[in-house]
């Protein structure tokens, strides 16, 4: 019996190993994922890959809205790097590193497994699927990097530029899909440049970051060649946080160093509503009259946030005010609406950038008449 079984085995793996051979690993890919961590916990996952390294946004959901011991908020969304290799076994670890994340395999076009770890204790099995149901988009990716050198000379300071953003892809709605292409590129586009295909986008901004960068430094770098500062770095990639029933909610992360104590990142976000290709703004969503209410709420959850008693100020903890007022850099999943305070907004540059979600029952009483987006 054993002898049958190890034979089994070992058909499985060559079964496996073949599978993966004849498996094209694409350079650059979006994957719109649905699926399932152990037997509680449904997840929901943009994936994107740019030659060996992946990105993704996740969102859990747990039954009885019980999060798992790592992810403290079913419904918000949290971020994920890592690496995938030329046969699709990949790992994807949470920038904040707080633990370790998914070790698994692209099985084929859009199916992947593997184990999701909390901690070194501790494995779940995932399974995740490419679905697209009706009220959902398919992009493509598209990024630049390249080094910079300040002179044409070996080891001098350098400026590092990488960017990545995504476009829709072509719809059965045209209309929709050209309002959103437009919303995309203008979100990510800073620099006022009116290109309309994503390639000459990421190209303009390359050629403004060259000529900034070396105007910048140039003087400079002959006066002090051994300044550290010289090198400098551009970061812009976007985010897919929600792709659903009709709501699209994405971000733009930005880093940037250009000299001084330390760079600077934001993440900004927008929300279109993809039965009409138009921004939603906050007015959208949440009633006016209920804005004084959101505002309690946020206060109340950012204290709860840092343990900080009811009866203290915020302001006595460092904040800048002791009332939150919502702002329109906000975004929605299926399990609520979070509020981004980039670094500076509420807080000082120590404090970082400060994420406010409520679940979709904390504002259900808030939302406007005929908001169905969770």
């Amino acid at each position: 019996m054993r002898r049958k079984e190890h034979i089994i085995g070992l058909i499985l793996i060559c079964l496996i190993n073949a599978l993966h051979a004849q498996i094209t690993i694409p350079k650059k890919a979006y994957w719109h994922l649905i699926g399932t961590i152990g037997d509680s916990t449904s997840i929901s996952m943009n994936m994107v890959k740019i030659n060996d390294s992946i990105y993704a946004d996740c969102s859990f959901y747990s039954k009885g809205n019980q999060a798992k011991g790592c992810i403290q908020e079913p419904g918000k969304p949290y971020d994920f790097c890592g690496k995938m290799d030329a046969r699709g076994s990949f790992r994807l670890h949470p920038f904040s590193g707080e633990f370790p994340g998914f070790k698994g395999q692209l099985l084929n076009a859009g199916s992947f497994t593997g184990d999701f770890e909390e901690n070194t204790d501790r494995k779940l099995r995932f399974e995740l699927n490419e679905i697209y149901k009706a009220g959902s988009v398919q992009f493509s990716v598209f990024c630049i990097q390249q080094t910079v050198g300040l002179v044409k000379k070996p080891k001098s300071p350098a400026g590092l530029f990488r960017m990545a953003m995504l476009s829709p892809n072509e719809s059965g709605n045209i209309f929709i899909s050209d309002s959103l292409r437009k919303i995309m590129l203008k979100a990510f586009n800073n620099s006022g440049y009116e290109g309309i295909e994503p390639d000459s986008v990421l190209a303009w901004d390359l050629r403004i970051f060259r000529r900034d960068y070396i105007a910048g430094n140039l003087d400079l770098y002959k006066q002090m060649p051994d300044m550290g500062s010289l090198n400098w770095e551009l970061l812009r990639f976007m985010h897919i946080v929600y792709n659903d029933s009709d709501i699209l909610s994405f971000y733009i992360l930005n880093y940037a160093f250009t000299g001084g104590a330390h760079g600077l990142e934001s993440l900004d976000y927008c929300n279109v509503d993809l039965k009409t290709g138009k921004l939603l703004k906050l007015s959208d969503i949440i009633q006016e009259s209920r804005k004084q209410e959101l505002s309690r709420l946020l206060t109340m959850k950012l204290k709860k946030m840092n343990k900080i008693p009811d009866s203290q100020k915020l302001s006595d903890n460092g904040y800048f005010a002791d009332i939150i007022q919502p702002n329109e850099n906000f975004y929605l999943t299926r399990g609520g609406i979070g509020f981004l305070y980039n670094h500076y907004d509420i807080a000082p540059y120590s404090f970082g950038a400060t994420d406010i979600f409520l679940s979709a029952d904390e504002v259900r009483d808030l939302i406007r008449p005929g908001f169905s987006g969770f």
